[in-house]
This record gives structure tokens, C-alpha cells and sequence, in this order.
């Protein structure tokens, strides 16, 4: 899931020579190369910051210039390019093994925020957000902003690089789409990996499973749905017993599970080495009693969603398609639910557009209805909601910024990367940002652009 931390050890080197700039000498390590598993990745190159980057599934990940033809990746590991005869890179070699060059023929759109306006952002002109079919009505930032000049500079700040791999901004304003932005290549039809912000709306569906029938209540004990499944549950004592969906909707499960803690045995770079992550989790350790603190574990929202399928007796991906995504009418997405080492990719994460994502929020903010249908009942949203400051609740996490001297409150839905879906009920907002900063704590030491955005400009435009 992609809050999850994805981490793909890739060795890749660099040269430079004293005919090309630094920028030019990396054009030498570019194109599409082989990579594990059958698979392919690219390396490019960033005029923006002079650095070298293998690309996966459109994330970006910096290398970093040891000597010549050697770089480092991110966990510190090196490799070596090898050259022809005529001095041009055919290959690089790591482990033993060699991956070659397939093509120097690739697409760098996706390497500047917009090519077209990156050395002139001050050439950027706010539009109203295009009214499509999709049931989102726009309208226009200065009627529903005190000060939009602020956003306005947000989203050339943005084009210019300082809010570096930003790739949408979206603000829902008073039932209207007021702002919709695009950065490296992506557009309105492009569906984003949500990573861990697909765990709230694995919620969502479990409520739509209870509000059924297929599920009595959440607080019901959570072991006995997977008895048939896992006769033998490691660890078990009286407190793991008592253990409720609910405790796992909070993040109050008691257990040996942090994923900010890489010495926990829930961790989820732990989990996944496992060959079941459902088992890996239930079987872990108890430290307390569950229902009391919270500790956020990637393991919990996996194990309610194959709760889901145990119950329905479908899968997850069904179940949502025809109890939520198509009343929405949703189509344009991506979806495969597998929690074990065949998601070793995609972590069983969603892939949604970012208009989507502001119609999947709106649901939440809206008590459960879209467009008159009550799609999730009024009853799980309240208790969605009802989180203490800082906390989780269903799955969702209370954020809240202070601006000014006042607080502002929202319900998050984040992933690794900059995905940030915020609710804000106070002020009747909605804003989604999707991003390509994995990792950013390990990489660079800080959070990502949105928790700098959303305070200095969009806060503080409001009215």
C-alpha cells in the first residue's frame, strides 16, 4: 500500500567529462535499461537539480554521483557502467548480474513540473476548472478565496521547482472544483498510486459491508472471522482475544506493530517479507491491551480488507466496484487486493484520478450520500469521525494545522509520496494533492510539499 515505503535497491553509475556540463554528462546513463523480474526501468536526467534518477511506475528515485561510471542508490548500494569500444554505455552491471541498455529513446516530460512555463512561471494564468460529466460543479478561486493571489503563487512556485514533484493540486471549495492543476506529465486522466491513502477507503468499505449485514457490528471480536482460515494464530492470549475490528479501524490493536519504528515486528518492511501479511500480522506479539493507544500498522487496514472479502464472500475489488466506485461512477481506476508477497509491486494500493479522489472525499464529507444515495450510512461516517485531536479514527487520521494563532482542523487521507487527500469541514473544502516524494524523510530529512502548501498558501487565503 503506498504510504507503505517502497524501496527497490537499484545500482546504477555516472560520468562526467570536461567537454559537458554536469547536466550533459549524465545524458550518457539515459534510456531504458533491463531490470529484475523481466521487468524494465529508466534512467534521466533532471535539469532542475543536475541528478541522475531511476524511474519505476513514474516514481523517481535519486542516484547519487560517487566517481566515475558509479553511483549509489538510496540504500547505499553501487554499480558499475560498462562501455563499448566507442566509449558509449551499453550496460550496467550489479551483483553479478548485467542490465543492459534497451533504448535511448525515452519520454522526460515527466522531469519538469511544465517544460512549456518552467523558465517563465510568471507566465501562468489561473483557469476555471473545465465542467465535465463527472457530477463535480467548478467555479472560479476569487469567489470562494479571500486571497487567491496566494494559490496562484503556489502553483507557479510549483512550475518554477520549489515544491518539487508535486503532481496535482485540486481544491473543492463550497461544492465547487475551484482549482485543478497537473505537474510532470500527469492530467486529468491519469490515474495516481495512492499508496497508504488507500487505507481510509478501505473503511469506508468495511462500513458499507456492516451497514449490509455481512458484518454485525465493528465491534464485534476480529479472530473469530479468520478461524477458518488460520486455525493456529501465534502469540494468543487473553488480550489478543479481545481484540476488535474496531480496535483495528483505530489503530488500537495493542500489538508489536508501528511502521515508524524499524525495531517493531509489525513493522512493515518486516511484514513484507512475510509470505501472508494477514497471518504475519495477526500472529504478532500483544505488548498491551487493545482499545487504549494507537500505533499506526499497515498490517490492520491490510487484515480489514481481507475481513471484507472473509465476510461478502467476494473479493475486495468487487465488492467496492459495485457498492461504491460505480455509484460514483467510477471507472477510471486500478485495483488488485492481494496481501501477500505476489503485491511485492503495488502493495495492493488503489490507483485513482485526483478529480476521483475529490468525489470519494466528498462522500465522506457529505454523511455518506452522493448525489441523494446514501451510499455509506450517516451512522459510520459520524464514528469515522469521531477521533480525537492527532488521532486516528476508522482508519483516517485527524490533522490539523495552526495558522495565524487558529486551528485548523481536517481528516487525512495519506500516502507516501505527497498523496494527501484533506477533508476540512470548518471550511467546507476539500483539497487532494498526489505526488512522486517517496520517501522523503529517508531521502532528504522532511515531510513532503503538501504539509508546507496547505499552511502558507491555501490556509491562509481562506476567508
Amino acid at each position: 500500500m503506498k504510504k507503505i515505503l517502497l524501496i527497490i535497491p537499484l545500482l546504477i553509475g555516472c560520468s562526467s567529462t570536461k567537454e559537458k556540463s554536469e547536466y550533459e554528462s549524465l545524458f550518457d546513463y539515459e534510456g531504458k535499461y533491463e531490470y529484475v523480474d523481466n521487468t524494465t526501468l529508466e534512467l534521466k536526467a533532471s535539469a532542475m537539480d543536475t541528478t541522475l534518477y531511476a524511474v519505476i511506475d513514474n516514481a523517481k528515485y535519486p542516484l547519487k554521483f560517487i566517481a566515475i561510471d558509479s553511483f549509489t542508490d538510496m540504500q547505499g548500494s553501487s554499480v558499475i557502467f560498462e562501455r563499448d569500444n566507442s566509449k558509449k554505455v551499453i550496460s550496467y552491471k550489479s551483483d553479478g548480474q548485467e542490465f543492459k541498455l534497451l533504448t535511448k529513446d525515452i519520454d522526460k516530460s515527466n522531469m519538469f513540473p511544465r517544460k512549456e512555463l518552467f523558465d517563465k512561471p510568471e507566465n501562468y494564468e489561473y483557469k476555471k476548472p473545465t465542467e465535465t460529466d463527472d457530477g463535480l460543479a467548478t467555479g472560479n478561486l476569487d469567489e470562494e478565496f479571500k486571497n487567491p493571489k496566494l494559490i496562484v503563487d503556489m502553483v507557479k512556485e510549483t512550475i518554477e521547482g520549489n515544491f518539487p514533484d508535486v503532481h496535482s493540486i485540486l481544491i473543492y471549495k463550497n461544492n465547487k472544483l475551484v482549482l485543478e492543476e497537473y505537474f510532470y506529465g500527469y492530467d486529468e486522466n491519469t490515474p495516481h498510486q495512492l499508496r497508504s491513502a488507500t487505507k481510509p477507503f478501505i473503511g469506508g468499505i468495511l462500513g458499507i459491508a456492516v451497514d449490509q449485514g455481512f458484518i454485525k457490528s465493528e465491534k464485534d471480536g476480529l479472530l473469530p472471522y479468520f478461524n477458518s482460515i488460520y486455525p493456529d494464530i501465534a502469540n494468543l492470549d487473553k488480550r489478543k482475544k479481545e481484540i476488535t475490528i474496531e480496535n483495528f479501524l483505530m489503530y488500537r490493536h495493542g500489538m508489536d506493530c508501528e511502521n515508524n519504528n524499524p525495531e517493531s515486528k509489525g513493522n512493515e518492511s518486516k511484514m513484507m517479507q512475510s509470505k501472508d501479511w494477514v497471518k504475519y500480522t495477526l500472529d504478532l506479539p500483544i505488548f498491551g491491551e487493545p482499545g487504549i493507544s494507537s500505533s499506526y500498522c499497515t498490517g490492520c487496514a491490510l487484515t480489514l480488507g481481507s475481513l471484507v472479502e472473509i465476510a461478502t464472500d467476494k473479493k475486495i475489488e468487487d465488492f467496492a466496484k459495485e457498492n461504491l466506485f460505480e455509484p460514483l461512477n467510477i471507472s477510471n481506476y486500478k485495483w488488485t487486493f492481494e496481501p501477500n508477497q505476489t503485491s511485492s509491486d503495488d502493495f495492493s494500493q488503489t490507483y485513482f484520478t485526483p478529480r476521483d479522489l475529490i468525489k470519494l472525499a466528498k462522500l465522506f464529507k457529505d454523511g455518506g450520500k452522493w448525489n441523494g444515495n446514501q451510499i455509506i450510512s450517516k451512522s459510520w461516517i459520524d464514528k469515522t469521525f469521531n477521533m480525537d485531536k492527532g488521532d486516528y479514527g476508522y482508519l483516517w487520521e485527524h490533522k490539523y494545522f495552526i495558522v495565524d494563532g487558529r486551528t485548523y482542523n481536517s481528516y487525512l487521507a495519506s500516502g507516501n509520496g505527497g498523496q494527501k487527500i484533506n477533508i476540512w469541514p470548518e471550511l467546507d473544502m476539500i483539497t487532494v494533492f498526489t505526488g512522486g516524494n517517496y520517501n522523503s524523510y529517508q531521502l532528504y530529512g522532511k515531510s513532503t510539499p503538501p504539509n508546507e502548501m496547505i499552511p502558507n498558501y491555501i490556509l491562509k487565503s481562506v476567508k
